[in-house]
């Protein structure tokens, strides 16, 4: 069976947790399936230079040599250039949309099945739309206008401190309308199934669609080998970690925290890589008077890095739009208790899981007082349930091959 995968996150040049899951999707269903990557109209709008278009194509050609056909007409396309108004037109009419979907054409009509393993943008849809084929989408992020008119997203974005609100509510309303124009298209051309990593995932706009509707379990996983970096030696620090450092994983909360710590000996160490000038982030922490209380480590993976979890006292995870959050499972896994927002996904994932403290959200005062308290009081790991957590998501074969029988299922 052949199946077009429809979606940005192959070739994300700034990748995150959700294109670890696709890169897990695609290592084991390209056992079963033979896999035609159409990359998505994001692929080709990162381009900002030549060093990108280089990397781009580096990146396309590393997944070939995986055996991951792209779609031929991928080598012409990220040489195009795309006009400002080409780009602002395509959130009314989805002018950019169609125009990939015909260029994608003749490749769209070799294919059995399309499938966006990580839906974040309409294309599937319009590429179904043009083809005439089956598609089905795996939703594995918050995608806010979802889930929020304009007027709270763009409360929700200056709260963060993501974004004024003056600037960003012109923004919000255009973001709006294609959504909108999104979620009507999906009620003419409904996909074969929404599968969800959580239950958050589908809720609000998406879940009216007339499909059907899975969620995943489980919907995500992590290497169960990283158990053998548990340590008994906690040392003296709190941890924040992140793939990506910015405002709506609660770099700026974490300073506002540690301004009800600044009177203790806390220290918090930071991993990860910012995605916005760090200047405003440290002037903040200067501000707060916690500018010497926080040690950045910058972005560190493999054995390193979960020796850094595993040796924390406690994480704290201030993060206002995760699912799943691997970071979470993670620190678990390793010994370390996590203090988090009691969002949505994170309140579908973890609620009543040990080991987990989930507080109301921007609640700073209280997250300070359990971090106190974590700080000076160490978790015990010694619970049956925690273990039969951490091992029924320690496979992603079992999150993968859910998908892979949807597809099944659903192929013509």
């Amino acid at each position: 069976m052949r199946v077009g995968l429809v979606t940005f996150s192959l070739t994300n040049l700034r990748e995150g947790g959700a294109e670890r899951h696709v890169r897990e999707f695609v290592n084991i269903a390209k056992t079963r399936f033979e896999l035609v990557l159409f990359p998505t109209l994001n692929t080709y709008l990162q381009v900002e230079d030549e060093e990108d278009r280089n990397a781009l194509i580096k990146k396309a050609q590393e997944l070939e040599k995986e055996g991951i056909t792209l779609a031929s007409e991928f080598y012409s396309l990220v040489d195009h250039s795309i006009t400002r108004k080409e780009y602002l037109l395509n959130f009314v009419d989805f002018g950019l949309l169609h125009k990939l979907s015909r260029a994608y054409h003749s490749n769209l009509n070799k294919v059995d099945f399309l499938f966006s393993p990580n839906f974040i943008s309409p294309d599937v849809v319009v590429m179904a739309k043009h083809s005439g084929k089956g598609y089905g989408i795996l939703i594995n992020g918050y995608i806010a206008p979802l889930h929020m008119d304009s007027l709270s997203y763009s409360i929700y974005k200056s709260r963060i401190g993501q974004e004024g609100f003056l600037t960003s509510l012109p923004k919000n309303l255009v973001i709006s309308i294609y959504w909108n124009r999104a979620v009507r298209l999906m009620r003419t051309y409904p996909p074969r199934f929404v599968a969800g990593v959580n239950r958050a995932t589908i809720e609000d706009k998406i879940g009216a669609l007339p499909t059907k509707y899975v969620v995943l379990d489980p919907g995500f996983a992590i290497d169960p080998s990283i158990t053998r970096y548990r340590s008994k030696a906690k040392e003296n620090y709190a941890l924040f970690a992140a793939a990506r450092l910015e405002p709506s994983k609660g770099i700026f909360d974490l300073v506002k925290i540690m301004k009800y710590l600044r009177h203790t000996d806390i220290r918090v160490k930071i991993m990860g890589k910012f995605k916005f000038n760090p200047v405003r982030f440290y002037r903040l922490a200067e501000r707060y008077g916690v500018r010497d209380k926080i040690e950045y480590l910058g972005f560190i993976s493999g054995e390193e890095k979960y020796k850094v979890i595993s040796s924390a006292r406690v994480m704290i995870y201030p993060s206002h739009d995760d699912i799943n959050a691997l970071t979470i499972l993670e620190s678990l896994a390793v010994d370390t208790p996590v203090i988090a927002y009691s969002i949505p996904g994170l309140r579908y994932a973890y609620d009543g899981t040990p080991g987990v403290t989930l507080v109301k959200e921007f609640d700073y005062k209280t997250m300070a007082r359990e971090t106190n308290k974590a700080m000076n009081t160490p978790y015990s790991f010694n619970s049956e349930k925690l273990e039969k957590f951490i091992s029924h998501h320690s496979s992603w074969y079992k999150v993968v091959e859910q998908e892979m029988d949807l597809i099944m299922g659903h192929d013509t």
